[in-house]
């Protein structure tokens, strides 16, 4: 079907393209006579590429129809972080890391099911209820942003179903998995033995990543460590057998931190993207989240008959209502518990 004149034009392009289809309008002239164009967009099919043709005669406003996701989010961010408290910040960047993977996609293409893959894939992986909350939000944000700017003319981020709250079961690493990350560390996986020690401490990623050097005793082999809450804060864990070569070779490492990267201090989000997440795949191992660490190691304590008490000053829980309930440790007492895990 022949498009009517001065509405643009649809055709493909050749080669093997994942997006063949370009629609493109004329929006102009040279001096000696020939077309400038203004190329809307690449696209799957010629039936995408007529509806972005017709949106754009809709609504022809030029340049800012291009604009990306992440431009978006940037804008948005310059004007409104210095205005609010790094506690709403921080939960809106938090919800930005789950979205960043549509950042170069012009957001008049992003429609309610790219955004809705997001959040049911947070969900699957067990993450909280107020960041699904918080990723939603900030995506309504962003579209009626780019509303206002007359970019789109429809908020689907508001259209993001988020799922009932059900409380899941939290998933633990089985016996067999465990084994599997020990044969590995002592066959020289140091990032296995990395899994192990979250396993047998009880620690987050952060922890351990902040762990130095003189965390360890090596008098009475224990780590001094822990931070959230005061309860956690520079608890002391006895160093369970099974990870305490693999502490000693840590402790011979460059770098003043326990556990490094060729030296150099990691952050716990690159240790979870770039070490803890492809150790799991490279071992064919489920993929679980960091967390499940700290579930597998009270799991352990519990199957192990260990004492409420002894598993909440392990792990750093504060949950005791009188102050005769806050009394140190003993550290015989931990220890105990520790070697009471297979």
């Amino acid at each position: 079907m022949k498009l009517p004149n001065g509405y643009g034009t649809v055709y493909k392009l050749p080669g093997n393209r994942r997006k063949p289809w370009i629609a493109r309008k004329t929006v102009g002239w040279t001096e000696d006579g020939k077309q400038l164009y203004y190329t809307i967009g690449y696209f799957r099919t010629r039936a995408e590429a007529l509806d972005a043709l017709a949106e754009y005669n809709k609504n022809p406003i030029g340049e800012d129809r291009d604009k990306t996701f992440g431009e978006i989010y940037k804008k948005w961010s310059e004007s409104k972080y210095p205005k609010i408290s790094k506690s709403t910040a921080d939960g809106y960047r938090a919800g930005w890391l789950r979205l960043k993977v549509l950042e170069n996609e012009p957001i008049r293409y992003i429609k309610k099911s790219h955004l809705q893959e997001i959040v049911d894939a947070m969900a699957a992986e067990g993450l909280s209820r107020s960041l699904l909350e918080k990723t939603k939000t900030l995506a309504v944000i962003l579209f009626n942003w780019a509303k206002g700017d007359e970019i789109v003319s429809v908020n689907h981020g508001s259209a993001i179903e988020l799922p009932s709250v059900v409380k899941a079961e939290k998933p633990t690493f089985s016996d067999v998995e465990i084994k599997k990350m020990d044969k590995h560390a002592e066959a020289g996986d140091v990032w296995a033995g990395t899994v192990l020690i979250l396993i047998y401490t009880g620690m987050r990623i952060s922890e351990m990543l902040k762990l130095t050097k003189f965390s360890i005793n090596r008098d009475d082999w224990t780590i001094t460590g822990g931070i959230k809450t005061d309860a956690g804060r520079d608890r002391t864990i006895p160093i369970h057998h099974k990870i305490k070569p693999l502490i000693q070779y840590w402790l011979t490492q460059p770098g003043d931190r326990l556990i490094t990267r060729d030296g150099q201090a990691m952050s716990a989000d690159y240790y979870r993207k770039y070490l803890y997440y492809p150790t799991l795949k490279r071992l064919e191992i489920r993929r679980l989240t960091p967390h499940s660490t700290r579930h597998t190691f009270l799991t352990l304590l519990d199957k192990a008959k260990v004492t409420t008490k002894v598993q909440q000053d392990l792990a750093g829980h504060r949950s005791y209502k009188t102050t005769a309930d806050y009394t140190h440790p003993d550290i015989e007492v931990l220890r105990e518990g520790i070697n009471a895990i297979p």
